[in-house]
Parts: C-alpha cells; sequence; structure tokens
C-alpha cells in the first residue's frame, strides 16, 4: 500500500513538473534589434520545452531567445547551423556558397513596407524601377547613419474576385516584377492575395486565398495574411543586361493587371510594396564566418540596430534557450 502512494506521489510531481515547464515563457522586447516584425512593448513567449531536442530540431531562420556572450538575453533570428560558412554577399545571405531564398512567411516577418495604395477597386496598378532606401521609420531614436539601397522588393496586392467574374470561365491576372511575367487563372470568387517581386537572387511570385479581414496590418504585416512556406514560382533574377533595369542599385518595377474574361468583376484593392533586409557587414568589414562543429550564428532583423554574431562572433549551440512559436 505505502509503495502505491510512493508512486502517486511521484506521478503528481511529474506532472507538477511538466505543467510547469508546459507555461509559457514570456519577454518583453525592448529594442528595435528585430524591427519592424517586433519592436518596444511587444512581448513574446516560448515554452520550456521548445529547447529541448538539441540542434537536430533546431531550422534556419527560427527566431530564438539566446544567451549573448556578456550574460544578458536578447532575441535573435538563427541563421547559421553547426559546420556551416555563412557570407553576405550583396545585401543577401549565402550558406556555404548558395544564395538563401526566403519564404514569403519569412519575408512577411522580416521586410519592410515601402508604401501602400488604396485602389478601392482599380483593374491595374504599377510602379517603375525606382532606389529604394533601408531606412526605418520605427527606429525612432536611431542616430544618423548612412542608408543603402535594396534591391529585392515587390508588391503584394489584394484582389477581390465577384462571382460574375468567374460564371463563365476562370478570372485572369499577370503580376510583373521586372522580367518575371506570370498570368494567374483564378476559377472560385473571394478574396485573394497576389505577391511577386525580386528576393534574394531570384524572381519570386505566389498567391493564396485571403480569410481575414483587414488583410494588411503595417507595419508589422508588410504582405497579406495567409502567407504561405514556399513560393508558387521562383527563377533566378537574370543579368542586369537581359533585365533591362536601368540600375542594379534599384528596386525592380512592379504592375498588377487583370486581362479577362470580365475585368469589371475583379478589382485591385490594396497594394504595399516592400524592400527585402540588407545584411550589412560587420563594422570591421568582415563578410564571412566559418562555423565549428557546437556553433551556430544570430542575426537581428534590423542589421544597423542590431548587436549579433557578427560583432561577437557565433554562439555555442547552448546559448539557444527558448524558440518563439
Amino acid at each position: 500500500m505505502r509503495k502505491h502512494r510512493v508512486a502517486i506521489v511521484a506521478a503528481m510531481i511529474v506532472a507538477a513538473t511538466a505543467a510547469l515547464l508546459a507555461r509559457p515563457v514570456r519577454y518583453a522586447v525592448d529594442g528595435v534589434s528585430m524591427g519592424p516584425g517586433l519592436l518596444p512593448g511587444d512581448v513574446v513567449s516560448a515554452s520550456w520545452f521548445s529547447r529541448w531536442g538539441g540542434t537536430s530540431e533546431t531550422c534556419r531562420f527560427e527566431r530564438w531567445i539566446v544567451t549573448l556572450p556578456d550574460g544578458s538575453t536578447g532575441l535573435k533570428r538563427l541563421i547559421g547551423l553547426p559546420g556551416e560558412t555563412l557570407s553576405l554577399v550583396d545585401g543577401d545571405l549565402s550558406v556555404d556558397g548558395r544564395r538563401i531564398l526566403k519564404g514569403p512567411r519569412l519575408l512577411a516577418e522580416s521586410g519592410s513596407i515601402v508604401a501602400t495604395a488604396n485602389l478601392c477597386g482599380a483593374s491595374t496598378w504599377s510602379a517603375p524601377a525606382t532606389r529604394v532606401l533601408d531606412d526605418a521609420p520605427f527606429a525612432v531614436n536611431e542616430v544618423s547613419r548612412l542608408m543603402l539601397p535594396v534591391r529585392d522588393g515587390g508588391f503584394g496586392a489584394e484582389v477581390t474576385v465577384s462571382s460574375a467574374a468567374v460564371a463563365t470561365g476562370p478570372a485572369r491576372l499577370r503580376a510583373e516584377a521586372g522580367p518575371l511575367r506570370i498570368t494567374w487563372q483564378i476559377s472560385a470568387a473571394g478574396r485573394y492575395a497576389i505577391v511577386a517581386g525580386r528576393l534574394d537572387g531570384h524572381a519570386v511570385a505566389a498567391t493564396w486565398p485571403l480569410s481575414v479581414t483587414p488583410a494588411f496590418e503595417p507595419p508589422r504585416r508588410i504582405l497579406p495574411a495567409g502567407a504561405a512556406e514556399a513560393w508558387d514560382v521562383t527563377r533566378p533574377w537574370p543579368s542586369v543586361d537581359t533585365a533591362m533595369e536601368s540600375d542594379d542599385e534599384s528596386a525592380p518595377s512592379l504592375a498588377i493587371e487583370i486581362l479577362a474574361p470580365d475585368p469589371a468583376g475583379v478589382t485591385i484593392d490594396r497594394v504595399v510594396t516592400w524592400r527585402d533586409i540588407l545584411y550589412r557587414p560587420a563594422a570591421d568589414g568582415v563578410t564571412q564566418w566559418s562555423l565549428g562543429s557546437g556553433n551556430v550564428f544570430v542575426l537581428g532583423d534590423f542589421p544597423s540596430g542590431s548587436r549579433d554574431s557578427r560583432h561577437f562572433g557565433p554562439l555555442p549551440v547552448i546559448a539557444l534557450r527558448h524558440r518563439l512559436p
């Protein structure tokens, strides 16, 4: 009988410990290093269990609470995994000599809004190739710095397709980003996101249905809600001569147009133009790092306002404390 009571007590202790560990760990964001997705005053949470399992379960671009070399706690994005060689090339990330392409969901977290346009039912929208700088309106206390041009940019559009527009066949829309021309066919009435642009050495495009209102929530959500993990279309970005862009430091020309069969039944309601992160080298000019078998590399989403592995080097794996969902 006594053994039975001991077993019950032990089970209760285990259950209580598991419940305690399952409770979320909360941190208040107090800097702009992860802006614009996370800004001062935001509260993030993660489970104690999120650290268990070692690096075999970690993935590139996850956001982690980490222990910094000075013993303080920081919020960074996991960029490099053990054994890799990382390079920052023309503002993009390369791993073992291969440029890494972000997916739509990651872009929605880490990119920045350039401009917005409420079109109220237009059938076309376009923007010429233009120079876009890595400014940061969210960093209100930022000291003066040299802003640099960002080549990677595009648009996200909210489109409404009426029942009448698809009564006799799919609605057709064309998205353009520099040399990229993609025609979408939509067979069902509803609201849709159409996204296209230049990103990490690629021309990219995707579409998905929208189920929430509003579709955008700037400055936190630079793409319409519901972005997928992967692009529907990816193509290597051609050379500047082939792309027919006037300036290789400019973001690409952009356009979206309703084609057929009933343009009046398909409307472009809102367009947001976006830009990608421009990764900057370390202050001493270093742009490449080789990681040991027990090290990881972390960066902030706002390079100018982040102190990260570019400054203090790779971190040991055990510095990863809690993964954010």
